[in-house]
């Protein structure tokens, strides 16, 4: 029987929609993959998150944060004249960015540029706990409340409006210094001391608030660099507790934000230590 070249056979998917059904089919099993690599890198955060929003144990750390600076300042000999300064940083450190981690896990969405600016332009972020009363209280000691972050400088004035909302002292360009050029804090801080300031506190949430240095540095090496410098926290240093995101993380890994989300997942996964019986 005579078939035509390119005829079906009965019963047979003509060649081309054969194709592109296949192709169609390994598209989708590709995004699913990816969408589902995604999710489960984000569902990492949830109980942070969870724990962030809504336990009383979240609130108490930084309440005892801020409570052992009032302690270290209180102590302090009063100035002659000299003038002080406390540098916080601000995410996570006075202000609550937990809903943005939030909508990545519910949608899916990697953190990126785009989006983070979006959140830090609607100036919706919450007080951390007692961050408005412990800056307040830095004030009414004549202590000048300075705020350094990366968040970058094209959001200055989202961030300061969102500072000035909240009612937090100092929300002007004056004292707010966002990232320009550069992730290292150092030059934001030697540039406060040239204006004849002493820095007799750094607040943060990540050890890359105390010492740029540590930015590069592995999480043996930064665990390292926290045994040395044990007596400063509760002191002159004050730590602030982020559950979801932090330089820790990207220690984890050489190359780690050049990671897939998968690869990202399994990095955590091979970062902890589980009981081996």
């Amino acid at each position: 029987m005579y078939i035509r070249k390119n005829a079906p056979s009965a019963g047979a998917l003509p060649l081309r929609p054969l194709c592109a059904l296949l192709a169609g089919v390994l598209c989708a099993a590709l995004l699913a993959g990816c969408a589902s690599a995604k999710l489960s890198y984000n569902r990492d955060l949830v109980m942070a998150i969870a724990w962030q929003q809504n336990s009383g144990e979240y609130a108490a750390l930084c309440h005892q944060a801020f409570n052992a600076g009032r302690v270290y300042v209180e102590s302090l000999t009063p100035p002659s004249g000299e003038k002080r300064a406390v540098v916080f940083d601000i995410d996570e450190t006075v202000l609550d960015n937990s809903p943005y981690a939030a909508w990545q896990v519910v949608t899916g969405s990697p953190w990126s540029d785009e989006t983070w600016e979006a959140w830090c332009n609607a100036a919706q972020a919450d007080a951390v706990p007692g961050a408005l009363e412990f800056t307040r209280f830095l004030t009414s000691r004549g202590i000048d409340v300075f705020y350094v972050s990366n968040r970058p400088v094209s959001v200055l004035k989202t961030t300061a409006d969102n500072l000035e909302r909240l009612g937090f002292p100092n929300a002007d360009p004056d004292h707010v210094f966002l990232q320009q050029t550069t992730s290292d804090k150092q030059p934001r801080l030697d540039k406060i001391t040239a204006e004849g300031y002493a820095i007799v506190m750094l607040v943060g949430d990540n050890l890359d608030d105390f010492d740029s240095a540590l930015r590069k540095e592995n999480n043996a090496e930064r665990l390292g660099w926290v045994t040395d410098k044990s007596g400063a926290f509760g002191a002159s240093r004050i730590m602030l507790p982020n559950p979801v995101y932090g330089t820790f993380e990207s220690a984890m890994a050489s190359n780690y934000y050049g990671l897939t989300p998968g690869e990202k997942a399994s990095a955590r996964l091979e970062a902890i230590r589980p009981w081996r019986h």
